[in-house]
C-alpha cells in the first residue's frame, strides 16, 4: 500500500487515490495508483439523471468502481430535495448490495442525511462525508450515527471549522483527501499531522489501517 491515501478527487496524485470523473478528463499521475467511484453528484444532476444511475448500478455489479460516489444531496442543487434523496437512497442501497462504502456529498442536508442513514445504514455499511467543514454540534451528530469523516483543503484554513475540529474525530474514523483542489495529498497530510501533533508517518498508518478495513475489495 502506498503511504499517501487520497479518499475522494478529481486530481490524482501520489499515493493511492480514490478518483471521482464526474468533472470530465481524468488526466493520470506519473506516480501513483488510480481507483475509480462513481455516482450521480445532486449537481450535476439533470435529465439524465435515471441513466447515470443505471450506470452507475452497472459499473457497481461490474466490479468497475471500488466506492459508489460522490453522492447525496445539495441545497443549492436544482433538483427538488425529494429526487435528491431518491437518487441517493437508490445508490446507498446498490452500495450495500455490492459491498462497496459510500462517499458522501452533503451541504445544508444533515437531517436528511441522518434520516436516510437511519433506514439503510445497516452493520458492515461504511458512508464516508467528504469535504467536511461543519459545526461540532453536526460532527457530533455524524458520528454518533456511523458516518467516516474525510477532510481536505479546508485544513489549510487554520480559521476553518475542519482544522479547529480535526482532533475531535476519531482515528479510526478519519480520512483524507483534495477533491478538485490544486493542493497535493502531502500538503493535506502535513497540516493534519501538524494539527494532530503527531507524525506524518503516523498519520499515514492510521488512514492506511481505515483504509483496508473500509475499502474491502482493494486487495
Amino acid at each position: 500500500m502506498k503511504n499517501w491515501i487520497n479518499i475522494h478527487t478529481h486530481r490524482p496524485g501520489r499515493g493511492v487515490s480514490i478518483v471521482d470523473p464526474c468533472l470530465g478528463e481524468v488526466v493520470l499521475p506519473e506516480e501513483g495508483v488510480v481507483y475509480y467511484s462513481a455516482g450521480v453528484h445532486p449537481l450535476l444532476a439533470g435529465e439524465d439523471a435515471e441513466e447515470r444511475l443505471a450506470e452507475v448500478e452497472r459499473l457497481a455489479r461490474e466490479g468497475r468502481i471500488v466506492a459508489v460516489g460522490e453522492a447525496g444531496m445539495d441545497r443549492n442543487a436544482a433538483a427538488p430535495m425529494e429526487r435528491q434523496v431518491a437518487w441517493f437512497e437508490a445508490q446507498v442501497r446498490w452500495a450495500a448490495e455490492y459491498g462497496l462504502p459510500v462517499i458522501v456529498h452533503g451541504v445544508r442536508v444533515v437531517p436528511e442525511l441522518v434520516a436516510v442513514a437511519k433506514r439503510y445504514m445497516g452493520k458492515g455499511d461504511r458512508w464516508i462525508v467528504h469535504g467536511f467543514n461543519n459545526r461540532r454540534k453536526v460532527l457530533q451528530e455524524l458520528l454518533r450515527h456511523g458516518f467516516y469523516i474525510s477532510v481536505g483543503r479546508q485544513l489549510m484554513n487554520r480559521e476553518s471549522h475542519a482544522y479547529r475540529l480535526l482532533p475531535e474525530i476519531p482515528a479510526e474514523r478519519l480520512f483524507l483527501e483534495t477533491d478538485n483542489s490544486e493542493y497535493a495529498i502531502e500538503e493535506v497530510y502535513g497540516q493534519a499531522a501538524e494539527r494532530l501533533e503527531i507524525g506524518t508517518e503516523t498519520l499515514q498508518r492510521m488512514v492506511e489501517d481505515n483504509f483496508k478495513r473500509v475499502f474491502t475489495k482493494i486487495g
